[in-house]
């Protein structure tokens, strides 16, 4: 029935993700200022790791979870909400975005859209379609690699937090206070 498998059909769908952001970095403020490589290297490095185990080929760790289709299906809905959630977030932020910790000329805080819901809503949709590529791949590997993945956003959400707190000081602590990190109403 599936001449693509789920797995590669993901892999598509990130690529297509990243080519799109890699377009849109184009149309972005210029910086004022920003991390160092070592610093941003803390958070590349799990990111990376976890990417790699969740598209390996061969699980290292252990083989296949389950074989469930409807289960793989489900973590492909993940991937593209994830992905779309993303996109959307980073729409909203227009100018304002940068891959790297930064911060533009004529930075704003965006309080609106997905960022009324959550702080960090590019990372929320990128988990959220981390965790469906490890359901699709369904090996201990995958969801190592998620973990790690976590990981590498929480460390790049400490840094980013640091910068916006000296940029915009009481109006970020009370939009921290108002605003969960990651998921709606929880963390």
């Amino acid at each position: 029935m599936w001449n693509l498998d789920l797995l590669q059909l993901a892999g598509i769908t990130w690529l297509i993700w990243a080519l799109y952001w890699m377009i849109a970095a184009r149309f972005v403020n210029a910086a004022r200022s920003s991390e160092g490589v070592l610093l941003r290297a803390t958070h590349l490095v799990p990111l990376y790791a976890g990417f790699i185990l969740i598209f390996t080929g061969h699980p290292i760790i252990h083989g296949k979870l389950y074989h469930s289709q409807l289960i793989r299906i489900a973590g492909c809905a993940l991937v593209l909400a994830g992905l779309l959630f993303a996109v959307w977030a980073r729409i909203h932020l227009g100018k304002n975005w940068s891959g790297i910790i930064t911060l533009k000329v004529d930075h704003e805080l965006i309080r609106t859209g997905p960022y009324h819901l959550v702080r960090h809503p590019i990372y929320s949709g990128m988990f959220t379609a981390v965790v469906g590529t490890a359901i699709i791949a369904g090996t201990v590997d995958a969801f190592v690699g998620a973990v790690l993945i976590l990981i590498a956003f929480l460390i790049k959400i400490r840094r980013e937090e640091s910068f916006l707190m000296r940029e915009f000081g009481e109006t970020y602590v009370r939009y921290k206070a108002q605003v969960s990190a990651l998921v709606p109403y929880v963390f």
